[in-house]
């Protein structure tokens, strides 16, 4: 395997305005590996992975193969290095394969016309990413899952010796999670460099070669999955009880979470603050780690049974409202989330995908009564960047904080609100 480092970072620092999210991390990729960047929300995890993309400017040394990134022109990136988003806007009703082929342009002359060759590749890609029977559907009428796969096929498009992934997984089903990522770790084999951010630990364990973890804006874990995955440094990083062992048919490291449910944190009140975490799409699986070790009474909300959500949940054991995946919700699942919301004495929204299909739930908190809702905007996105409704999801969150919902970036910063609740609660006169 060719070793050679393509990536190198040195004392990188990147954020947002005035607010630096990463903070002097080093750090280098060599050809023919498959990363895994981890961490819990709020971590720095993407600010990183948009850094080495160049999305966002930063401070400090960022190398390709050797050459400073700023020293790029965008064409010369374009070949060398690519970039699936966890997602992006649709605001016109190109095809897939239009999408597609606008990833060979970097390749072309500037006066030139794309070839058959160029052509064939897509064509090769679609397959790969098992979307070939859309290539001539309209991108606005894909599912999230489809609309993944087209960004994942638009970057192998590209060729590039550097990819890098943001959350690849988080719209994908099972099957077509283990169909991704198995074409990433093939990729390494073959000596591309591969970075990807990930929530969902066993699966970077599974597929990554390498993992580094992130706390805070800074690195604090580099090495294997068995010796970055250990339970003392998930304890550390996540808040979390976990017991680690090897999984009997791949041989890899895997987490088991422990129920901490009852366990009795100091500072917490007794009885417990009822938590509500309305989440989905893996946004809520490492909160509720960190809730369940801090004592909190924990209720999850309507969860599709192949969301990481749900198998988090479960295995905490947490009560949540199941339903089958891609189906409809009911009004007798709403009116059980109706029940938790008027029960709980806070309400987590931490920003997923909402369609036509989830926003009644958005409706559901509304009436509960904004101001027992924390919402959680990771840094550096927005409402619409979740909104699969045309518009009517980013209004009714927008409209949740504006009614009175406390908001934060950070999970220190849902911390401080639930703290806020408890001293409240023991202490109604302060």
């Amino acid at each position: 395997m060719n070793t050679k480092t393509t990536l190198n970072a040195g004392n990188l620092s990147a954020g947002y305005s005035v607010q630096e999210i990463v903070k002097s991390v080093t750090c280098s990729f060599d050809a023919g590996t498959f990363t895994g960047i981890i961490g819990p929300n709020g971590s720095g995890k993407t600010t990183l992975l948009r850094a080495f993309s160049r999305v966002l400017p930063s401070s400090g040394i960022l190398e390709l193969d050797g050459k400073a990134l700023p020293a790029y022109t965008p064409a010369e990136l374009g070949m060398a290095l690519g970039f699936v988003p966890q997602d992006e806007a649709r605001p016109f009703s190109y095809t897939v394969m239009q999408v597609v082929l606008m990833a060979r342009y970097a390749r072309t002359s500037r006066f030139s016309s794309l070839t058959p060759a160029d052509y064939d590749r897509c064509h090769a890609v679609l397959e790969e990413t098992s979307i070939a029977h859309l290539k001539d559907r309209s991108i606005r009428a894909l599912s999230g899952g489809e609309w993944q796969r087209v960004l994942i096929a638009r970057a192998l498009a590209q060729d590039t010796k550097v990819l890098l992934l943001d959350e690849p997984t988080s719209h994908l089903d099972l099957s077509h999670q283990s169909d991704a990522l198995s074409l990433m770790k093939g990729l390494a084999g073959t000596g591309s460099t591969v970075i990807g951010v990930f929530h969902d630990l066993n699966l970077a364990a599974l597929y990554c070669d390498r993992l580094i973890m992130i706390r805070e804006g800074s690195l604090v874990a580099d090495g294997t999955p068995s010796e970055v995955l250990t339970p003392e440094k998930i304890r550390e990083v996540y808040g979390a009880e976990v017991v680690t062992a090897r999984h009997p048919a791949t041989g890899r490291t895997f987490l088991m979470p422990l129920s901490t449910r009852s366990c009795k944190v100091p500072g917490v009140r007794d009885p417990p603050l009822r938590v509500l975490v309305v989440s989905g799409g893996g946004s809520g699986a490492d909160l509720l780690h960190v809730l369940a070790g801090r004592g909190y009474d924990l209720s999850a909300g309507i969860l599709a049974t192949t969301d990481t959500d749900y198998g988090v949940a479960k295995a905490l054991g947490i009560p949540s409202i199941p339903i089958l995946p891609f189906s409809q919700i009911t009004a007798h699942a709403l009116g059980k989330l109706r029940d938790m919301a008027n029960r709980a004495d806070r309400i987590i929204l931490p920003a997923h995908p909402v369609s036509t299909g989830n926003l009644p739930v958005l409706l559901v908190l509304r009436e509960a009564g904004p101001a027992k809702v924390i919402v959680h905007l990771p840094e550096g996105r927005e409402f619409a960047s979740y909104d699969f409704a045309k518009g009517v999801a980013a209004v009714a969150m927008t409209d949740l904080c504006s009614a009175g919902a406390s908001c934060t970036s950070t999970y220190d910063g849902i911390l401080a609100f639930l703290e806020q609740s408890d001293k409240k609660s023991t202490n109604p006169l302060e």
